[in-house]
């Protein structure tokens, strides 16, 4: 059995969104969600002892298939790896997934939930193993799925079948982790107190799909390895402010970096020999952290923090943690799973959760969520993302800056919000929102970019001098806040979906949703909705504003009012969604528009003049 230590917890719990624990909702799951994008990173880690036994499914009558479910749907060995139903998953990644792979549908088979048509199959072994020469040994296989509710897993057996010892992956009764699996996801199981010195090894994958229309798995590449003797891994590491409860965010500005920071990783023996003297080498090159553990037992896990008082200044930090023991050092043949890589970024004027473009490339695992990830509609509007921040200094925020993903149309519409925390926790909506913006619509250019940026700005007084309102940004006061964009895509006509960097995994409630007219969960890891700090951003403080210009009605049969009621020279200009000018004109007085030719649809208004522009959102029908 594996064993956990903890060798130092020096995490100091903020006013952050760990504090909330008590509050935590699991995220919202249905069988078909469109939020199929979440794909978990293949696995960094692989095991690298000698193989003593594999098998690839390229010979068929090696396996023994058999069905004992309802309906006689079972698994069936497959040569085509675009066989997978989910895109995003599709083809099946396996090494040899060309010339044989197990493969089980439950999607295929369609019907309801309950409606007595189960699937219950095994994919035997039928040639035992002979490991009597093995006494430690691991089952490593490639695989390949999406849950809803359906069991999967592997039994080994040491007798030749007389008995089994099960390893399930995933059952119906509720499930924490990614709904899809990596692609490939690599799985490995000590097996030696079963198979160990066995010469009649069988090995046997099973699923049920428990009656509801479920998914799928693709299984490939299963081998036996010769446990290493001496092998120490990396396997997670982190740097978080000890103020931020838990969370890493990618960029920190300067005004809001903690003094003290954790360094910690988790380290595991995954050999048969206890290490001794095991070192963890944090190097972020202008700091470093070095714990050392006396000893760390065969198959156990430890975690290990320090807290590091830095000085840190505008730059991008690159961490590499190195574990070493006496048995296993660098250069030697099993140090392959001996380095974790961690970076983050001191800004001047940017916040963000995410660290798209900062991480090490082969950590980056970006996914998204957006107005059609539901596809009976019930998210497309006013479906709220949001992302938690921790303010440790009063600080000006000039707007939000939204990163787009692939999927994001023309003529979506988003407004941004700064939420408090408790009260978007518990689906208090229109209690939650401290400041709320524009209603913006995401044009051709932005997609362009890949990002909007939605000022926050506030009425401040009067300038009798130039007869004008004066406008600001607004200021934050230390706390904890959601900074949020609510999404509109006029019923999935013009949809928008936000990244979502699943890179650097957060504490629940770091990102949340909002369901409309239903309650928050914590969907989402880490939304790349970033806060723009400071006023230096030219994000809305000069813009006219709505007092200055009215245009009406809207909607409209084609025919567009806009009366100037600062009887000064106004430049228009009218684009589509996509980007095209379809009118412009220069007044100085109030004019009419007629669209009636452009043909219904939604336009954008731009109005500029001396001491700013506007921009709104026009419906022709």
């Amino acid at each position: 059995m594996k064993k956990l230590y903890i060798l130092l917890i020096s995490l100091t719990v903020g006013a952050g969104v760990s504090a909330q624990s008590g509050k935590i909702k699991a995220p919202i799951l249905t069988k078909h969600n469109v939020d199929n994008n979440v794909v978990k990173p293949t696995n960094h880690i692989s095991q690298k002892g000698i193989t003593l036994w594999e098998n690839d499914f390229s010979t068929a009558s090696d396996w023994a298939i058999t069905s004992t479910g309802t309906i006689p749907d079972q698994w069936t060995i497959e040569t085509n790896p675009g066989l997978i139903p989910v895109s995003v998953l599709a083809p099946f990644n396996a090494a040899t997934a060309s010339n044989g792979y197990l493969f089980i549908n439950s999607d295929a088979s369609g019907g309801g939930d309950g409606d007595g048509t189960q699937i219950i199959t095994q994919a035997t072994l039928t040639v035992p193993i002979d490991l009597s020469a093995e006494p430690n040994v691991v089952l490593t296989f490639s695989h390949n799925y999406r849950w809803w509710q359906d069991t999967r897993g592997v039994r080994v057996s040491g007798d030749n079948g007389a008995n089994w010892t099960e390893y399930e992956i995933t059952n119906n009764a509720g499930y924490p982790n990614d709904q899809n699996s990596g692609n490939p996801e690599i799985t490995s199981y000590d097996v030696s107190a079963t198979c160990g010195n066995s010469s009649q090894v069988l090995i046997q994958f099973y699923y049920d799909d428990n009656d509801y229309w479920a998914w799928y798995w693709a299984v490939d590449d299963v081998k036996i390895t010769r446990k290493d003797a001496n092998n120490v891994e990396a396997v997670t590491a982190w740097i978080s402010g000890t103020n931020n409860g838990g969370t890493e965010y990618g960029r920190t500005p300067l005004t809001q970096v903690d003094s003290d920071w954790t360094i910690g990783a988790v380290v595991a023996n995954d050999g048969v020999y206890d290490q001794t003297n095991v070192s963890v080498d944090a190097d972020f090159v202008s700091f470093s952290s070095n714990p050392t553990i006396a000893l760390i037992e065969a198959d156990s896990s430890y975690v290990v923090e320090t807290n590091e008082t830095l000085s840190l200044s505008v730059g991008l930090y690159e961490g590499t943690y190195t574990v070493t023991s006496d048995n296993d050092t660098i250069g030697g043949s099993t140090d392959g799973d001996n380095v974790y890589q961690r970076n983050f970024e001191i800004t001047s004027d940017i916040y963000s959760m995410d660290g798209i473009g900062i991480h090490p490339p082969a950590y980056e695992n970006l996914v998204s969520l957006g107005t059609n990830s539901w596809s009976d509609g019930s998210f497309a509007d006013g479906a709220i993302l949001a992302t938690c921040y921790t303010i440790k200094q009063s600080e000006v925020v000039s707007g939000l800056r939204v990163m787009l993903a692939t999927g994001t149309v023309a003529g979506a519409e988003v407004t941004a919000h700064i939420m408090d925390t408790s009260q978007f926790m518990a689906g208090n909506i229109f209690s939650a929102a401290l400041y709320t913006s524009d209603l913006l619509t995401v044009s051709a250019t932005d997609i362009s970019n890949g990002y909007i940026d939605i000022p926050f700005v506030e009425k401040l007084g009067w300038d009798d001098v130039n007869q004008t309102s004066i406008w600001g940004n607004i200021s934050l006061d230390p706390g904890v806040y959601y900074a949020a964009v609510e999404m509109n895509s006029l019923a999935n006509t013009y949809d928008i979906r936000v990244v979502d960097d699943n890179s650097v995994g957060q504490p629940a409630w770091a990102s949340a949703i909002y369901y409309p007219n239903d309650q928050s969960y914590t969907n989402g890891n880490a939304f790349a909705i970033r806060m723009l700090m400071g006023d230096s951003w030219s994000v809305g403080v000069n813009e006219t504003t709505n007092e200055d210009v009215s245009i009406y009605p809207n909607p409209s049969n084609g025919i567009i009012n806009i009366e100037n009621l600062n009887n000064t020279e106004n430049t228009i200009v009218v684009y589509d969604v996509l980007g095209k000018i379809v009118h412009n004109a220069v007044s100085s007085s109030s004019i009419s528009i007629d669209l009636t030719e452009n043909g219904n649809g939604v336009y954008i208004i731009e109005i500029s003049n001396d001491k700013g522009s506007i921009s709104e959102r026009v419906v022709i029908k």
